[in-house]
């Protein structure tokens, strides 16, 4: 029987992911049955998958389309091109604070398209795990892909018309000496 494929982007952001590649990782462990590539980018790799810097567009769509779970960090992007495939991804979003990234935008993003049903997020471990053993259930299961919701040009203007909260400049400062320590350690480890 062939492996289930589950496919894990950390996104080409220049910062590094490397709490989602814990958070598989620590999945994978229990779960051989599994085949898992993971484009990490500047991300740590993960060990029992196949990892890969950056995969070509068509390629990693190609996967997308195979796969039995598809889990993303929470950048529009990603998201948008799951959605155009009609596919529910699994989203991990990056919080501020700890490098990787800036501000909370992919935190308020996943929320809205959560609360859409567009996508499916964990924000723990346990909800990664949670989320990654349901996928698999339901592909055991044969059960239809859930319905893709789709909120219309109204709902995206608005949210778009929503202010962008600012990081006062004492909050600023050292998140960008955190990001540049992260990305001169990312460029040194490969």
């Amino acid at each position: 029987m062939k492996p289930r494929l589950v496919v894990v982007s950390a996104g080409t952001y220049h910062l590094p992911f490397d709490r989602l590649s814990r958070w598989v990782e620590d999945w994978l462990r229990n779960h051989d049955d599994v085949r898992m590539i993971m484009q990490h980018g500047p991300s740590a790799p993960v060990e029992g998958a196949e990892n890969v810097d950056i995969l070509p567009y068509d390629e990693l769509l190609s996967l997308c389309r195979e796969a039995t779970a598809v889990v993303l960090q929470g950048g529009a992007g990603g998201v948008m091109d799951m959605r155009a495939l009609g596919i529910t991804p699994i989203v991990v979003p990056r919080v501020p604070g700890g490098g990787e990234v800036v501000d909370d935008h992919q935190l308020v993003f996943t929320a809205e398209m959560e609360a859409l049903g567009v996508i499916r997020r964990a924000l723990c471990a346990a909800d990664l795990t949670r989320l990654l053993d349901r996928a698999l259930e339901e592909d055991a299961t044969s059960a239809p892909p859930p319905e893709v919701a789709a909120p219309g040009a109204a709902v995206v203007r608005e949210l778009m018309q929503q202010p962008i909260r600012v990081a006062p400049a004492w909050a600023r400062v050292p998140r960008m000496l955190r990001s540049m320590t992260a990305i001169a350690a990312a460029r040194l480890r490969r």
